[in-house]
């Protein structure tokens, strides 16, 4: 006799799941001496440097 597994069913979309969208995501480029971006990487502490550096830009805005 064959066993059958049984599966239920997780995951998927489900309305208010998930992070909740900050706005429209755009890629950009930004030319920076190297002395710039090392100090950005030390202020930045664990934050990534896209948080980093939209957290200046809102605070800016």
């Amino acid at each position: 006799m064959e066993e059958q597994a049984e599966y239920r069913v997780r995951g998927g979309k489900r309305e208010g799941a998930g992070r909740p969208t900050l706005g429209t995501t755009k890629k950009v480029s930004i030319t920076l001496p190297d002395e710039v971006w090392d100090a950005l990487e030390i202020e930045k502490d664990d934050e990534t440097l896209a948080g980093f550096l939209r957290e200046i830009i809102m605070n800016r805005h």
